[in-house]
């Protein structure tokens, strides 16, 4: 969120989201 933070406000949200949506196919 830090690093995010400084991109922007919904950058870090998109960022996170997209990691999250990654792990999820990757551990499956």
């Amino acid at each position: 969120r830090m690093v995010g933070h400084k991109l922007g406000e919904f950058a870090p949200t998109l960022t996170f989201v997209r990691h999250a949506r990654n792990d999820n196919k990757s551990r499956r």
